[in-house]
């Protein structure tokens, strides 16, 4: 049986080999003392209403922390998580397939190749997280933040703790608000992505305090903009 980190391995590899257009971005870090609390206070999404227009939702978002340091016998909201990752997964390959057969159609091509870029990179990002899930396995190190919007999750990532750093690790997204919001579509939610780092931000200094940096290695344009207006900045760590 292959162990549980060459299974990470392996669907990293995938991952490198499966898009195309992928190119190794920066590691992004942020020092927490530098937050101040309007900087990470919680938000509304901005809505696409039924004429295309941008709304702010009167709704805010909510969040939610699950940790792995139980099993799913004794801690229902990791096997609500497991569940959601696994439909999320099956629902992203529906949207692939509706996209090659047209059932999707997405005229502009360069688009069309973005968002299948996008939901491909999404897909293992999924793929990769649901192995902390597979074998029910306890991680006292592995965190899973979750942005949900109406108690439905929208932006959904893993973080570990190494010494003083918390590392952004995996950053997903529900799979029918990518095709949303990249195709300006009513009932798309914009910022969860936002909403979901500072989030992370406030969990940690209430309850971690011994933990001062963020580090993200982020893999998307929107994403590291997001991130580097919030004050994230290149790791002097990075070549």
């Amino acid at each position: 049986m292959l162990s549980y980190n060459y299974k990470i391995f392996l669907y990293l590899m995938i991952f490198l080999f499966s898009i195309k257009s992928f190119a190794i971005d920066e590691v992004l870090d942020l020092k927490l003392s530098a937050l101040s609390e309007d900087d990470i206070s919680l938000i509304h999404p901005i809505l696409i209403d039924s004429n295309t227009q941008k709304v702010v939702s009167i709704i805010p978002f909510n969040n939610e922390v699950i940790s792995l340091h139980k099993s799913e016998l004794e801690y229902d909201e990791r096997r609500v998580l497991k569940n959601t990752l696994k439909t999320y997964i099956k629902r992203t390959k529906a949207l692939l397939n509706n996209i090659k057969k047209k059932k999707l159609f997405i005229e502009n091509i360069a688009l069309r190749n973005e968002v299948k870029s996008t939901l491909v990179m999404n897909k293992v990002f999924m793929e990769t997280a649901y192995e902390d899930f597979k074998y029910n396995q306890i991680n006292t190190e592995v965190r899973y933040y979750i942005t949900k919007y109406n108690n439905n999750p929208i932006v959904i990532t893993r973080s570990i703790d190494t010494l003083d750093t918390l590392d952004i690790d995996l950053v997903m997204s529900n799979p029918d608000n990518i095709i949303d919001t990249r195709l300006n579509q009513t009932g798309a939610i914009k910022r969860a992505s936002v909403e979901n780092v500072r989030s992370i931000a406030r969990d940690i200094r209430s309850n971690y305090p011994s933990i001062k940096h963020l580090s993200a290695y982020v893999k998307s344009p929107i994403l590291e903009a997001n991130y580097r207006r919030m004050g994230f900045e290149t790791s002097l760590y990075c070549n």
